[in-house]
């Protein structure tokens, strides 16, 4: 007995002398922040979260390296301003988590610094879904921002970014949607009729009722995916079924001016799917869409096997490249175009766009577990 504690005595004896000695070589390592993210344009993929903090992860698009992430609220979403230099979420704070009060705020963040600079409370209303870059909006002026609302009754809340108020509540019934218009204060919803509606902030700083369009598509046998792209002076919607309208909403009325189908003459009962499913760049006036085989009704959340890039003047499908079960895309403004894909993996991929080959698709690096749903890309910037 005694042999033993003397045993363990020297060995701790032992132990401590080495600990002593460690600490004499131990040099701590000095930790600093770095006042502002690296240089050059960003990828924002949106990590949204229904059990905790949502939050928007910063990316090269160079290489896709993490430079940061942004946390907010519960159910998130973003959108970012036309420079690129802000992002803006909405997300919920629930006070008691499973029931009480629920606060949504709008919140602005400075990107270059990842620093929060302000935040504005909205109405509870606001829609809480799944990602969609459809749900929260910028006037073409960054002045101010659209928020859409499902009570379920639905309507948009107007925040001015001037002043950083809320200002007015406006009634969309039976619309979803938020797309705005390229030069000037005013946004376009798609409605449950297959019709459209826009909204136009009068002289009065009001946003008045106009009347709806002329019936587009249908909502039974085509209807459209709600993420509307910008081209020009027009909007962009691809249907379950691979139409693709163009509508004008430069007017009072939103009027079709083009629609034109991908799949006809296609085997493989080919149709667009995903989340995200369209991304267009302007410089080359191609329209990517994400497409799966064999569909069937229901089969619009199935996510991509192949991209197919499309003239959006002549309305012919330029190539077809293949993919891995993409769910979003992205893709910049330049004449030589990135497109960035995120799976249901959560694994976003880059892809080099060779213009010489019919816009088809060259994947050049990916990065793993950056976020579900949905990819937010800032285009050439």
């Amino acid at each position: 007995m005694n042999w033993s504690r003397f045993t363990l005595i020297a060995l701790g004896g032992v132990t401590l002398g080495s600990f002593a000695h460690a600490s004499e070589d131990f040099v701590p390592e000095e930790l600093t922040v770095m006042e502002r993210i690296k240089p050059g344009p960003n990828v924002f993929v949106l990590d949204q979260l229904w059990s905790g903090a949502s939050r928007a992860n910063v990316i090269s698009q160079e290489d896709l390296t993490v430079k940061g992430n942004l946390s907010f609220g519960i159910v998130g979403q973003i959108v970012t301003s036309h420079d690129s230099k802000t992002l803006y979420s909405m997300s919920a704070y629930a006070e008691r988590i499973s029931y009480g009060p629920t606060e949504v705020v709008l919140q602005e963040f400075d990107v270059d610094t990842l620093s929060l600079k302000r935040e504005i409370v909205i109405p509870e209303k606001a829609a809480q879904v799944a990602p969609s870059n459809a749900i929260v909006a910028l006037s073409y002026d960054d002045n101010y921002a659209f928020v859409q609302n499902a009570t379920p009754a639905t309507s948009v809340s107007v925040v001015d970014l001037t002043s950083g108020e809320f200002v007015e509540e406006v009634p969309t019934p039976g619309c979803f949607g938020i797309f705005p218009a390229s030069d000037s204060v005013k946004f376009t919803t798609a409605c449950g009729d297959g019709r459209f509606q826009s909204f136009s902030l009068g002289n009065d700083n009001q946003f008045g009722s106009p009347e709806p369009s002329e019936k587009i598509f249908d909502p039974t046998s085509d209807p459209i995916f709600i993420v509307g792209k910008r081209a020009g002076d027009e909007l962009v919607f691809v249907s379950f079924f691979g139409n693709v309208y163009q509508v004008s909403d430069s007017g009072d009325m939103v009027s079709l001016t083009n629609k034109f189908a991908i799949t006809d003459g296609v085997e493989g009962g080919w149709a667009p799917g995903g989340v995200d499913v369209a991304a267009y760049n302007e410089a080359n006036d191609v329209l990517f869409v994400t497409m799966h085989s064999d569909a069937y009704n229901g089969s619009h959340k199935n996510a991509a096997e192949e991209v197919w890039a499309v003239e959006l003047s002549s309305g012919d499908v330029l190539s077809r490249s293949p993919v891995h079960e993409l769910a979003s895309i992205s893709v910049t403004d330049g004449e030589t175009p990135i497109l960035f894909g995120l799976d249901e993996e959560s694994t976003l991929t880059r892809f080099e766009v060779d213009v010489g080959a019919d816009f088809e698709l060259e994947p050049t690096s990916s990065l793993e577990s950056v976020g579900d749903w949905t990819v937010y890309s800032i285009a050439g910037k």
